[in-house]
């Protein structure tokens, strides 16, 4: 399974909209999920952090349950991406706050960090 991704909208400053589409692969076939939010804090080249809702095409936001996903989940979560220098490494690290670890976001959070990793490690060069 994998997933792809394209952004609709991206003002990455903060106050700035983020809207996106994501097409995931299922087992039952492609599942077409939109994404709405507003950047918190954009602090190159150290932290970006953005609140995250399930949204329409449109952008409006829509209740997590019309997708299945559990009754208490949270309208809107937050996603901190943190980067911090250790040596000739970067230390990437992601907190979804309010998805739960065994939601299907947690799983798709796994999956693409995954692919990330895959491809910083095909395009790594030589020491």
């Amino acid at each position: 399974t994998g997933a792809s991704v394209e952004a609709v909208e991206m003002d990455v400053r903060p106050g700035g909209r983020r809207h996106l589409r994501m097409d995931a692969e299922t087992p039952g076939g492609v599942v077409r999920m939109w994404f709405v939010g507003e950047y918190v804090t954009v602090d190159p080249p150290n932290r970006l952090a953005y609140t995250e809702s399930l949204s329409d095409e449109h952008g409006a936001v829509i209740d997590p349950a019309t997708l299945g996903m559990p009754a208490d989940h949270p309208e809107v979560t937050e996603v901190t991406v943190d980067l911090v220098a250790d040596g000739d490494a970067t230390v990437l690290t992601v907190t979804h706050a309010g998805v739960p670890a065994d939601s299907p976001g947690a799983a798709g959070w796994a999956m693409a960090l995954d692919a990330l990793g895959a491809r910083l490690e095909s395009t790594a060069r030589p020491s």
